[in-house]
């Protein structure tokens, strides 16, 4: 152990001793990392067969809406609910079957992440009523951002220069691509930003709660699931279940018929039973929706799963331009130049994180010049340590370091390779905290 630096900051003391069996250590650290890397190239493959699922399930999850939509039933928060019901329903007979173990959890915390949860669906889905579509992509554009701020204000948790160079890179895309008329009022403003703040909360808390609370991401959706569909219920009774008379803009200015949920369902014949068969397609994907959702945020992050999600709606643009092109040639140009570019971000990202996960050089590092390496590149960068002889150290601040940058010193190790630092000689494990 070594004394603590001014201002109540640690130091990593690495030390490296050469004697007799040194060969026979080595062996095994080469044994030892061969398997870190056999795990580590397995959990990459769940994790994007994780982050696949869930771009296939939100994408037909929106066309399966879609289609119910159009046959009469616009009805989002009933619909929303019958979804969080399916859930409750299904997770329980997973529990009675054996398949996992109902983990409880304190109510209090369930209700808060089940009501930012409904929140955020909620106020996103009144945001479009009440908004322009351009305002409401911004709203949407706005999570990244209000999710880095968030992350770095509540947990101490600062992206690198570079990943936040290329989530910049994949909204400006976007931007342009969606973004076109911007119309918005006082109440939609208001909902709007509590979209933005709903939606952040409850996706970071999708990641922290399940490191928290000690369970898996099936659990906590099980958890959650009944407070989720207890709350959405309430919502679509009373937004969509009782004949209100609201003033404008948040109703029609001349007075409407008044059509609810429970009124459709009940002028349902028999013949237009392939509506209730669609409801319950649309259980089914968002199941697998939501349960890919908890899985891919607890593996990774909340930003991560905002770029899957825009990756998702690139690629849903690049499908609808080449099925159904638009007559305004100028306004095509336009949306592919952004779709291009916010594609270009989503794949810089992957390769920034995967670089960073791996400690190895990104395509920064062999591309850009000196001037803007500097510029790209964070402050404090961990250093690999070099090998001495026995008693000489080397010194950094555990302080200084970023999550990706303590990542990086763990896998580094002593001699700036594959070696991983003996654990005894970093003081009180802070490293191994820095990482997680």
């Amino acid at each position: 152990t070594t004394p603590a630096l001014p201002g109540g900051r640690a130091r990593i003391t690495v030390a490296r001793a050469v004697g007799p069996g040194e060969q026979g250590g080595d062996d095994r650290a080469a044994g030892l990392q061969a398997l870190g890397h056999t795990g580590d190239m397995s959990s990459s493959l769940t994790t994007i067969g994780i982050a696949l699922a869930n771009v296939a399930c939100s994408v037909s999850l929106v066309l399966v809406n879609k289609a119910v939509f159009s046959l009469g039933f616009n009805f989002p928060m009933s619909l929303t609910c019958l979804h969080f019901a399916f859930t409750v329903a299904f997770y329980r007979v997973l529990a009675g079957c054996g398949f996992f173990e109902m983990r409880p959890i304190p109510q209090t915390e369930a209700f808060k992440i089940a009501g930012f949860g409904v929140g955020s669906i909620g106020f996103m889905n009144i945001s479009l009523h009440l908004n322009s579509v351009g305002f409401y992509q911004i709203t949407k554009l706005a999570v990244v951002p209000c999710t880095l701020f968030a992350q770095a204000f509540l947990y101490n948790t600062h992206a690198s220069r570079r990943v936040k160079l290329s989530l910049l890179i994949l909204l400006l895309g976007l931007a342009v691509a969606t973004v076109s008329d911007v119309q918005l009022n006082a109440p939609g403003f208001v909902l709007g930003m509590l979209a933005v703040l709903t939606t952040t909360v409850f996706q970071i808390w999708q990641g922290s709660k399940q490191k928290e609370l000690e369970v898996s991401a099936v659990q906590l959706q099980a958890a959650v699931s009944f407070w989720q569909a207890v709350q959405s219920l309430a919502a679509a009774v009373a937004l969509e279940n009782l004949c209100v008379r609201l003033p404008p803009p948040l109703g029609p200015e001349t007075p409407t018929e008044c059509r609810t949920a429970l009124t459709f369902v009940a002028s349902q014949r028999p013949s237009g039973s392939h509506v209730v068969l669609l409801v319950l397609l649309t259980c089914l994907i968002a199941l697998g929706t939501n349960f890919s959702s908890f899985c891919l945020i607890g593996r990774t992050s909340a930003i991560t799963f905002q770029v899957v999600g825009h990756a998702k709606t690139c690629l849903v643009l690049a499908g609808g331009y080449l099925l159904w092109p638009p007559q305004d040639t100028s306004q095509l140009l336009d949306n592919v130049l952004g779709v291009s570019v916010a594609m270009l971000g989503c794949i810089l990202y992957g390769h920034i994180k995967m670089a960073e996960a791996n400690a190895r050089h990104d395509i920064c590092d062999a591309f850009c010049p000196a001037s803007l390496l500097g510029f790209v590149s964070d402050a404090a960068r961990y250093e690999a340590i070099p090998s001495k002889p026995l008693g000489s150290t080397k010194e950094k601040p555990v302080g200084s370091l970023t999550a990706s940058d303590a990542k990086v010193a763990l896998r580094r190790g002593p001699t700036g390779g594959s070696e991983p630092p003996d654990p005894g000689l970093v003081e009180a494990g802070e490293l191994e905290e820095r990482a997680k």
